[in-house]
């Protein structure tokens, strides 16, 4: 990638942290930069689980894929993936990768402009749609979930990975109490740190038990893995048969443990629908 190409995502990002958020420090802010502009390497490891999984197979849409990462990581990896992002600067830049770099010339198509509320794809399109650190920032929660299942084949999964705001940590302003104020009260908490309101409004204090409400209430023939419940109750079983202990009170324990933590790490919600 050219000084140039390079300079732009990081303008645009240092820019974007500072207004919305009030982020100023560079080590966090380049670590991102980096990874967003590593097109080669799985950097989080999202596309060899879905591969161990067996759920990279077939037609993949990426709902709100940033600067391209994970869609160009999967097709270097040999995958049918598209994508759709709503910003245009994310998408000039993935325009300036596909005009730098020859290797990338036949994926100038597979990112559009689009609104995760409206997708703009046919019935039942895709074998898999994911959503990454998304969902807490779209103007219509209900909405978003409504169209990732309707361009889902039958026998297709959703999978969605966002912050799960039960806690009290807000891991874009990487400040505690937020998510339990109404925005009134958060801006006059902002203010008072002297940190910018803009970042409030474009957020959405989401949680899994709202997401998996909404699923069960209004799709109850799909099926729902929780699959960050389901990993907590396995640490249970372990813990208990390890130490001896009853289930109920090692329960209480990583719950308390869970309610400490909250305040300085959120907790992501990691869904899996089965349609």
């Amino acid at each position: 990638m050219s000084v140039e190409i390079k300079q732009f995502l990081r303008t645009r990002v240092y820019e974007e942290s500072l207004f919305y958020f009030g982020l100023q420090n560079a080590t966090y802010l380049d670590d991102v930069i980096e990874a967003w502009s590593d097109f080669d390497h799985d950097l989080n490891g999202r596309w060899h689980e879905l591969e161990h999984f067996g759920d990279a197979d077939g037609i993949i849409l990426d709902m709100a894929a940033g600067v391209g990462s994970f869609v160009f990581r999967g097709l270097n990896r040999g995958h049918d993936v598209y994508g759709i992002e709503p910003e245009a600067w994310k998408l000039e830049y993935i325009k300036m990768r596909v005009a730098e770099d020859e290797k990338y010339a036949t994926y100038a198509d597979r990112i559009q402009y689009g609104l995760g509320e409206k997708l703009d794809f046919c019935d039942e399109k895709f074998d898999l749609v994911t959503t990454y650190q998304t969902l807490e920032h779209v103007q219509d929660v209900t909405a978003c979930l409504d169209e990732m299942i309707r361009v889902t084949k039958t026998g297709g999964k959703i999978i969605i990975q966002a912050p799960d705001y039960f806690g009290f940590f807000e891991p874009h302003y990487l400040l505690p109490l937020l998510p339990k104020l109404n925005n009134d009260w958060a801006k006059r908490l902002l203010r008072s740190l002297n940190r910018p309101t803009h970042g409030i409004d474009t957020l959405n204090w989401i949680t899994s038990d709202r997401v998996v409400n909404y699923i069960k209430d209004t799709y109850p023939h799909l099926s729902i893995v929780n699959v960050g419940e389901r990993r907590k109750a396995k640490e249970l079983k372990f813990l208990s048969e390890k130490y001896h202990l009853p289930i109920g009170l090692l329960s209480s324990m990583l719950q308390l443990q869970r309610w400490i933590k909250s305040f300085y790490q959120c907790e992501n919600m990691y869904i899996v629908i089965g349609k």
